[in-house]
């Protein structure tokens, strides 16, 4: 979509978005168990990296990038299950 090879060499923050959108959702759909959507996040990176690119020798570097650019995706994540955990405690509270 970028034309790069690896989506963290784009000249846009198209990527760093996409990992925190993406965060997001998740987070607001499952606000729990966060290693998971952590762990989630790397292991789907990395399946699509075995698929669909062409495997290089710097193919385990990628995989560090990969585990470090999550932190983007879980971070997102915690952010926004924080805010539904808060306002489902509040309408819990109100009832």
């Amino acid at each position: 979509m970028t034309g790069r090879n690896e989506p963290w060499d784009a000249d846009s923050p198209y990527y760093f978005v996409a990992l925190a959108v993406a965060g997001a959702v998740s987070g607001a759909v499952v606000p729990k168990h966060l290693w998971a959507h952590y762990v989630g996040a790397v292991l789907g990176q990395a399946a699509y990296e075995l698929a669909f690119l062409k495997l290089g020798p710097l193919f385990i570097l990628g995989l560090v990038f990969l585990a470090g650019y999550s932190v983007i995706f879980v971070v997102s994540a915690a952010i926004v299950a924080s805010f539904r955990k808060a306002g489902t405690a509040s309408t819990d509270s109100s009832a």
